[in-house]
């Protein structure tokens, strides 16, 4: 774009002499931005003429490829979800230079529009802000900077009191499991019993301790959690905090060792193909016909049989996954090394469910493995 702006007349009051027109020339520009690196920049990033959607292409590609702190398949599949129902449809042909303040307003409004939750909405803004703060130039330095104005956005807070957490009690979790059968009812066993991630579950090997692997021990005591399955593929944990070492209570564990009968390697929750098993939408409509909102309802069940048992905060972190929030709690993660100590707890805690003497096994199985053995 070309501008002009006026220096002085061609003639009479206040002419002044060449030197002195082009002293002027020189501050107006100057006091314009016009001649400075950032201008450049800027301008240059305008030409390039990427838009939002080729942008997020390279982006959610480069996340899941860099070096440093790549994310698992499982959390780029809920980006491109995001990008793909959301983020594309809005403002994917906009050139990405343009994205700001006000188109950040217009998204938002349209998710609000559409009844999303608080914490999805802000979830997908994120994804937008990383999309813009990914290019950068030669240098390393973002080609679009942005203050970005919550308040401007009417981006909305989100309460955590007022999120949708279902758990399960007691009685619930009891029922749940005297419910189901064969290796649904092991699992749900496992999941209330341990605090484990439905991934961290589906990946437990009964092979010998690896650390490319999670193992469980061969009296079924404890869980070494080093990956994570999604999609039926194993995967790296969902954080650094995942990798840890769950112990069982005796009860569920002498149950989990009469579920593996005589396995001693391959999953322990698998197809009879021997994969493991995925989380497919037959897993989860078997917990729904069953009144559970999601895997995580046992996971929550367990923190709460953890606190209301006054477990000490840095075991409970430990064995749910969780951060250090604090310095303490990095002097105290010795504790993780003393099996003893947390033996000793993981028995005085229990399960805080009834779980059943052996596991139940259809009759069909049964009849199945009788036919085989003669």
């Amino acid at each position: 774009m070309q501008r002009r702006e006026r220096i002085c007349p061609i003639s009479g009051p206040g002419l002044l002499t060449r030197p002195q027109i082009k002293r002027r020339a020189k501050e107006i520009v100057a006091a314009s931005g016009a001649d400075t690196v950032e201008h450049f920049e800027k301008c240059e990033a305008f030409g390039l003429g990427t838009t939002f959607r080729q942008q997020a292409a390279w982006w959610i590609i480069h996340i899941q490829t860099k070096k440093r702190s790549p994310i698992v398949p499982a959390t780029a599949a809920g980006y491109r979800s995001y990008l793909k129902k959301w983020l594309n449809p809005f403002v994917g042909d906009l050139p990405l230079a343009s994205i700001d303040n006000r188109t950040a307003k217009d998204v938002v409004a349209k998710l609000s529009e559409s009844h999303l939750a608080p914490k999805t909405i802000v979830e997908i803004f994120g994804v937008l802000k990383e999309v813009v703060a990914s290019a950068i130039n030669g240098d390393g330095k973002q080609m679009f900077p942005r203050q970005w104005n919550h308040e401007y956005i009417d981006l909305p807070v989100v309460d955590p009191k007022k999120q949708h957490r279902p758990t399960l009690n007691s009685k619930q979790v009891t029922d749940v499991i005297a419910g189901s059968a064969g290796r649904y009812q092991a699992l749900y066993a496992l999941l209330a019993g341990t605090g484990l991630r439905i991934g961290e579950a589906l990946a437990t090997k009964l092979d010998p301790y690896s650390e490319g692997h999670t193992t469980i021990s061969s009296d079924c005591k404890t869980i070494h959690v080093r990956k994570s399955v999604w999609n039926g593929r194993e995967q790296k944990p969902k954080t650094e905090n995942a990798i840890r070492s769950v112990d069982i209570p005796e009860a569920l564990a002498a149950f989990l060792k009469a579920f593996a009968r005589d396995r001693t390697s391959g999953f322990l929750f698998q197809t009879d193909s021997g994969l493991p098993l995925g989380q497919s939408n037959i897993l989860r409509d078997s917990l729904h016909h069953l009144g559970v909102e999601g895997f995580h309802c046992f996971r929550r069940f367990r923190t709460s049989v953890l606190r209301r048992n006054r477990v000490p905060w840095d075991l409970e972190k430990f064995w749910i996954g969780h951060a250090s929030k604090d310095i303490t709690d990095k002097y105290a993660e010795q504790l993780k090394e003393d099996v003893e100590y947390r033996r000793e707890w993981a028995e005085r805690v229990g399960l805080g469910f009834v779980v059943p003497r052996v596991p139940f096994v259809p009759q069909l199985t049964v009849v199945s493995l009788e036919q085989n053995a003669a």
